[in-house]
């Protein structure tokens, strides 16, 4: 009997539970570490949730607003207690769930400030705490008042917010730990803050025009808006996010139409730094560097470069959900000046920027007859590539028998281009190479400047060989130059004449050199012509990923994925506009396709893209969760039934 006693005791002890928790009662309580804060320093700000039975609550949500800012916001965890009293012979139970979320504030401004109410979803009900008002006090002021509030609680006489708690407990001692603890975090966020000041130097603090309430944003920086046809423009794109980017894709690179464009960066890898932009902290990215050159005057349009990302913006309580985004860069207008007319000279070749002129030689004894070498090298700042040979004026036995040029654009800015001459001198003795006159404009001095070199002093000495002896074709002609002497006679042995059967031979060499060109010709026009199919394209591609993967070159295999589900979706839109942006692609699919591959292609192009192009840090997650091996055979699978498909039905 007495075990059924027990049995009985507890089932009404259950029932009794479950019809209390059907009245559950929700109260939310906020209590501050003081209603008065020095200005700059930090203050606590606790939430409580209690209940008599669980519950379910999402996160709260405390406004900011320009009052003050959130140091820190904290989820300080969930606890429960259970009572029993007898009293009067009579049991009764009590239960007590609490969860507490702790916030660190820093006021801006000092006065009577108000901390907005807060919201709290629990159990599907929208529930909110009253206003609080606390008194910030100016750097200068007297803590007396703060100093009171503490004596005031060792005393206990408690702060309004707590004399009204109805699940009030004695907690003097909670309140000691809670001062330790708003301590311990007041040394931390100074340490911050000193770190921070002593790292100021280094962070740029950016005055910008953009929207800060987007998530990132893309802005492109250039040096000048104003330059000359043939002046240097550098411009400089960045992606500033605040949160993390899952996918990133560059949706559309500017076509700079109207420039002359060298490449100082295109970065295959995001690396990010910190930066402020209008007083608020981001993450910033160089996406590209480009020095543009204006070809003519007027208005240039640098346009818009295109991401597509998914991003995860911070909230109060970690990572929020992914969203993606389609953001542009603005449109620049760059004014063009026209080079000016007054004061050009003949020797002007088009450089725009700052060059210097070095003739050089590899010996200044040469043979007569016998070619030698002469190079010009033109170098500074500006592209150098558009200059030309300037008129050299040449001496009468002095031939020009070729020319070739070399050039090249450095990340600083720097060019260079060097012409190789090959020159002849016909006579024997001494003789000069002439100055050499090179003209460039200026567009910080705003003129044009010339620049000589010395005359080079060369002696021709007589040749060891048979000397071929060329003639210029005219005076002005200094790059063509032909036989005017021929060169000694040379018999085979016998009665045999290389002259006579000179013009046979040939006739025979070049025979066969057409010949072999045009076979070479006939090889490469077959192989142009003839189109690859999708199931060839395909392997080649699967032999590289392949690749990339047994050398263990990740970001390859990502970029290289990535680009055959470009193909894949290309040759199944064959009938469609060519779309750059992948979203575009899949939703221009034809029915056929679209509901067998759309979904499975967009996955696999999602874990691909991360792989290749985001950070490092989150393509190490997000391989770690879904095994790479694996997605490659499912991207092999599905590539093998598009291609059976697409040969099906062409």
């Amino acid at each position: 009997m007495k075990k059924i006693g027990k049995y009985l005791f507890f089932i009404l002890l259950s029932l009794f539970v479950k019809v209390t928790n059907v009245y559950a009662e929700i109260n939310l309580k906020t209590d501050l570490s003081s209603d008065e804060v020095i200005l700059g320093e930090n203050l606590q700000l606790t939430l409580s949730i209690n209940s008599n039975s669980d519950f379910n609550n999402e996160d709260p949500d405390l406004p900011v607003n320009s009052d003050f800012k959130i140091v820190q916001a904290e989820n300080s965890g969930r606890s429960s207690s259970s009572r029993m009293n007898i009293v009067n012979g009579k049991t009764e139970f009590s239960k007590t769930v609490t969860q507490r979320y702790d916030f660190v504030l820093q006021f801006l401004k000092k006065g009577l400030m108000t901390i907005p109410s807060i919201s709290v979803n629990v159990n599907g009900v929208i529930q909110a705490t009253a206003p609080l008002n606390i008194q910030v006090l100016g750097a200068n002021a007297s803590k007396n008042s703060q100093q009171n509030v503490v004596r005031n609680n060792i005393k206990g006489q408690r702060p309004k917010a707590i004399q009204n708690d109805p699940f009030d407990v004695d907690d003097d001692m909670f309140s000691q730990l809670l001062k330790q603890r708003q301590k311990i975090l007041e040394d931390a966020q100074n340490h911050m803050n000193g770190q921070n000041q002593n790292n100021n130097d280094q962070i740029p603090n950016l005055k910008l025009d953009v929207n800060n309430n987007e998530s990132f944003f893309v802005y492109a920086d250039v040096n000048k808006s104003t330059a000359y046809e043939g002046e240097q423009v550098t411009t400089n794109w960045y992606i500033y996010v605040k949160g993390n980017i899952d996918t990133l894709d560059r949706a559309k690179f500017p076509d700079l139409k109207g420039f002359w464009k060298e490449i100082i960066e295109e970065v295959p890898t995001l690396q990010f730094s910190s930066a402020i932009v209008n007083g608020i902290s981001y993450k910033r990215a160089l996406l590209a560097s480009h020095a543009l050159f204006p070809i003519k005057a007027g208005v240039s349009v640098i346009d818009e470069f295109k991401i597509k990302a998914t991003v995860r913006n911070l909230t109060q309580f970690g990572w929020g959900k992914p969203n993606e985004f389609t953001k542009s860069s603005k449109r620049l207008n760059i004014q063009v000046l026209p080079l000016p007319s007054e004061g050009k000279p003949l020797s002007f070749s088009g450089a725009v920027g700052q060059f210097q002129i070095s003739p050089s030689l590899e010996n200044y004894q040469v043979k007569a007859g016998q070619p030698f070498s002469l190079k010009i090298r033109f170098e500074g700042q500006g592209n150098a590539k558009v200059i030309e040979l300037p008129p050299i004026n040449w001496p009468e036995n002095l031939v020009v028998f070729d020319t070739k040029s070399e050039s090249k654009f450095f990340k600083n800015g720097q060019s260079f281009k060097e012409f190789e001459i090959l020159l002849i001198q016909n006579q024997e003795g001494s003789f000069k190479i002439p100055q050499i006159v090179f003209t460039y404009f200026d567009p910080e001095l705003k003129k044009y400047v010339t620049k000589n070199t010395e005359e080079l002093q060369l002696m021709a000495s007589k040749s060891d060989t048979a000397a071929v002896r060329l003639s210029k074709k005219s005076s002005t002609d200094q790059s063509v130059a032909a036989f005017s002497e021929l060169t000694p006679i040379l018999e085979w042995p016998g009665s045999f004449s290389w002259l006579a059967y000179r013009d046979l031979f040939f006739v025979i060499i070049t025979s066969v050199g057409l010949l072999i060109l045009s076979a070479q010709f006939l090889k490469s026009y077959i192989k142009i012509n003839v189109k690859p199919t999708l199931s060839n394209i395909i392997n080649k591609k699967n032999k590289q990923i392949e690749v990339a993967r047994i050398k263990k070159d990740f970001k390859s295999v990502g970029t290289e994925s990535v680009h055959l589900i470009y193909i894949l979706l290309d040759h199944l839109n064959s009938n469609q506009p060519q779309q750059q942006n992948i979203s575009d692609k899949l939703s221009e699919l034809p029915l056929k396709y679209k509901e067998k591959y759309e979904k499975r292609l967009t996955e696999i192009f999602q874990y691909f893209q991360t792989v290749g192009f985001a950070p490092e840090e989150v393509k190490v997650q997000l391989m770690n969760q879904k095994n790479i091996d694996q997605e490659l055979t499912d991207l092999k699978n599905i590539t093998t039934e598009i291609s059976q498909d697409f040969e099906r039905s062409t």
